[in-house]
């Protein structure tokens, strides 16, 4: 006669790295947070109480409990309110200018004219995004090295729902297959229509017939007319694997190896669901992280790379 297992199925919940719950349904951290608030406001309570009317006693302690509350319960975009607070004051406190000095900012001269500290925008130096990116496309950060792949992206509102479900799915199995650091980036990049506007101009020097150098001549100046009329912007999805340098000898090419196998391994998990991506060379990643530097500017010129410090385009300044 088989035997029966006398262990039950268990329920393991999905939001394991959810923090425990101590006291009211309320972690650790809301209820540090929470605590200040309560005990300023029972402190103002007994003691403006006695001689106060109630209305007043309430209009003190109401924005101090309404206060703490919504700093430890609040949140914002998936961020608890406390560390959005903390990281708008960051924002507010560090610069906004950064120079590209690497000689550090020169003294302002006398004859230029007293700004108020109010008004004064101080600038810094901008600090270098990567100490150097080599021709294999690897970035030297501090510490570590990273590895950029880009992936094509799909919109799924033209595909069918079982298109839909794969690439979904795909997607879901590559996040769960991840074993280290990978960070996905989606940035806004100016459209340059400029090289396709001279290619058509090439063509329509080239072609056969009369009636399609019209045409191109009149697309060109149909891109033209948009170029100049709109700001357009395209969607661009970046994978970046992040390796910690051992302290050992060899470090930063072991380091170099394992993101660049973690990437593959991702690129490989998406390539099964359709959404095709490549890890880029060194002259591509030196582009993108000057334009990312300064989107404003002029691509840098091809096949360039990094052999100093990042700092983006040589310009007299501009924000970062």
């Amino acid at each position: 006669m088989p035997e029966t297992s006398s262990f039950g199925r268990v329920r393991i919940p999905s939001d394991v790295d959810r923090p425990d719950r101590i006291l009211a349904g309320l972690t650790a951290r809301q209820l540090t947070l929470l605590a200040p608030p309560v005990l300023l406001a029972v402190a103002v309570y007994w003691t403006a109480s006695p001689y106060l009317p109630l209305p007043v006693v309430a209009v003190l302690v109401v924005p101090l409990l309404g206060g703490g509350v919504a700093l430890a319960l609040g949140q914002r975009g998936g961020v608890t309110a406390d560390r959005y607070a903390a990281a708008a004051l960051a924002h507010h406190r560090a610069p906004k200018l950064h120079l590209a000095a690497p000689e550090g900012i020169p003294v302002q001269p006398g004859w230029l004219p007293d700004i108020p500290a109010a008004r004064r925008r101080t600038p810094v130096a901008a600090r270098p995004l990567a100490g150097g990116v080599d021709a294999a496309g690897v970035i030297d950060l501090r510490g570590a090295v990273g590895v950029v792949a880009e992936v094509a992206g799909v919109n799924l509102a033209l595909a069918g729902d079982s298109d839909t479900e794969r690439k979904v799915a795909g997607y879901g199995r590559m996040l769960n297959a991840l074993s280290g650091r990978i960070q996905i980036t989606i940035r806004g990049v100016p459209v340059r229509l400029d090289p396709h506007m001279d290619r058509l101009r090439r063509l329509a020097e080239q072609a056969p017939h009369p009636a399609l150098a019209a045409a191109a001549r009149d697309h060109a100046h149909f891109l033209g007319d948009i170029a100049a009329s709109r700001r357009l912007r395209s969607r661009q999805i970046l994978l970046t694997a992040y390796e910690p340098i051992p302290a050992l000898r060899g470090g930063r090419d072991t380091a170099a190896a394992a993101a660049a196998r973690r990437l593959e391994e991702a690129l490989g998990l998406l390539a099964a669901a359709g959404l095709r991506g490549r890890i880029l060379t060194g002259p591509e990643l030196t582009s993108l992280l000057a334009s990312a530097a300064d989107p404003a500017g002029p691509p840098p010129p091809d096949r360039v790379t990094a052999a100093g410090p990042v700092l983006g385009h040589a310009r007299t300044g501009g924000r970062r």
